[in-house]
């Protein structure tokens, strides 16, 4: 069969959209484009078994909209699919009939949509537009070659498919979570066209960069994890692959595409034995010297020994979800973290730099906009997050708007607790606060600009630039510096 997965473009004066792969959704000034990393693993599993597999991102080519629409109509593909979110369904809705209009004797092809927004709400899509399938939860590249598989070999549909029969909308069941990550094979990167995505990120600060995943999603569960989090939905349950399969993978990045960098983009990356495992691994086999290592990390997981044992390893950009200073703000979150001590663990990991000459560079995310939160509240986060660079305990950090995802936690509170402003999902795209609150909605604008300038400070700036050492250095610098510009754009007057 031929198969197209796709990103159709998606031209908006608020800039370019973060879709692929991500938790949280927002118009870029500057763009930014992140491996789309199960479509990519999907990719690779349909061509393995003899499909023909076509990557169409039309975002991350620039395409105009025509011309994607001229590739589909020139490959006349048997199925397409498309990754979506919340702030851009209604506009894949309309995608999908455009499609749908394009078919003729010989094409015929069904549209299979997937992602967090039609996991939660899987019957909208079909009541709003002429989609033939829905596959549910995160495993959704095995499930795209079950379906392929069905519709090529008449093999039986796995659970989580939604689909039309006879004019009504039938399913298999729940999704399951059930499939072995260590027998995917590691991902075609040719024909998924990693190159895109290698050098557009404001995250490397080495060239050319890429993504893996070590595991799906994030191993915090507790009464069913973090309530803003959309891949909760996704990923009601934690698994990974074998600290050697990682490995093998990473050295085959190393080898055959000269990659300087790797982001591994599992929810938050494991820890305990598996972590000392693979950052030895790490240091045995020699990758400790040819490439940085990125993660997402979640405070209070980590001792000194792993610190210190992870800047052995080249960790560099450690990703922590901070979130609010607010110890009432993240107990809400179920975060599951400890305010008063986050400067203590920023410290380990500037002292386990010192110790071992390493390079870990923590980052935080931040949000604001929350129903329960003032503008004194708020403003405790700007503060901390301006102590934390000014005491050289971070180096980076990302502010956006919370948004609540149909299906989380937060979303169904807020429904409970009449805090939502509208259900018009365009709305939900970080250009506005979408629940009531405290404040002014270009109060929570004005804030979330206000963290992004926490870093100017005197003993800051002036440790960036005494910190140069290389061309590379600069390069990047100058990198970030475009890359917080477009933020501070993308949170000012449109």
């Amino acid at each position: 069969m031929k198969i197209a997965i796709t990103y159709p473009p998606l031209k908006d004066k608020k800039g370019t959209p973060l879709l692929s792969q991500n938790r949280q959704f927002q118009w870029f000034y500057h763009p930014t484009f992140i491996y789309p990393m199960i479509p990519a693993q999907a990719a690779t599993m349909l061509k393995k078994v003899g499909h023909q597999v076509f990557w169409l991102d039309g975002i991350a080519e620039e395409w105009s909209f025509q011309k994607w629409l001229a590739e589909i109509k020139k490959i006349k593909p048997d199925i397409i699919l498309i990754e979506t979110k919340t702030p851009v369904i209604k506009r894949h809705w309309r995608i999908i009939d455009q499609i749908k209009k394009l078919q003729t004797k010989d094409f015929k092809t069904k549209v299979v949509l997937v992602g967090d927004h039609v996991t939660a709400l899987p019957e909208e899509s079909f009541k709003n537009s002429k989609v033939d399938y829905i596959l549910t939860g995160g495993d959704y590249d095995f499930l795209l070659l079950n379906l392929a598989n069905h519709l090529a070999k008449k093999e039986k549909l796995e659970s989580g498919i939604y689909y039309r029969q006879k004019g009504k909308i039938k399913n298999t069941g729940q999704f399951q979570l059930n499939h072995d990550l260590n027998k995917i094979p590691f991902i075609d990167r040719e024909l998924t066209k990693w190159q895109l995505y290698a050098y557009q990120n404001g995250n490397y600060k080495r060239t050319p960069g890429t993504y893996l995943m070590s595991g799906r999603d994030c191993w915090w569960r507790k009464d069913g994890g973090c309530k803003f989090c959309a891949w909760t939905i996704l990923y009601p349950q934690y698994r990974v692959r074998k600290p050697e399969k990682v490995l093998d993978e990473i050295g085959e990045l190393i080898n055959k595409y000269q990659i300087k960098e790797i982001m591994d983009d599992t929810g938050t990356f494991p820890i305990g034995e598996w972590l000392r495992e693979f950052c030895q691994g790490m240091i045995k086999r020699g990758y400790h010297k040819k490439i940085y290592f990125d993660c997402n990390m979640r405070f209070g997981a980590l001792t000194e020994k792993d610190y210190e044992l992870m800047a052995k390893a080249n960790f560099r950009f450690l990703l922590y979800g901070l979130e609010s200073a607010n110890q009432t703000t993240v107990d809400r979150l179920n975060k599951g973290t400890k305010i008063k001590e986050i400067e203590k663990e920023l410290k380990i990991a500037k002292m386990a730099n010192q110790k071992v000459k390493g390079h870990l560079e923590p980052h935080v995310t931040c949000m604001v906009g929350y129903p329960w939160e003032n503008k004194r509240d708020a403003q405790k986060t700007i503060k901390m997050t301006k102590n934390l660079f000014a005491h050289g305990l971070i180096q980076t950090l990302q502010a956006t708007v919370t948004v609540p995802y149909p299906g989380t936690a937060l979303f169904k509170e807020c429904q409970k607790n009449n805090w939502l402003k509208t259900e018009n999902w365009d709305q939900y795209d970080m250009s506005r606060p979408v629940m009531k609150n405290p404040m002014k909605d270009k109060e929570v604008i004005a804030l979330t600009q206000g963290i992004y300038k926490s870093f100017m400070t005197p003993s800051f700036i002036l440790r960036k630039i005494t910190s140069l050492r290389s061309l590379e250095d600069l390069k990047f610098l100058g990198r970030s510096g475009k890359a917080l510009f477009g933020h501070l754009v993308d949170f000012g007057k449109k």
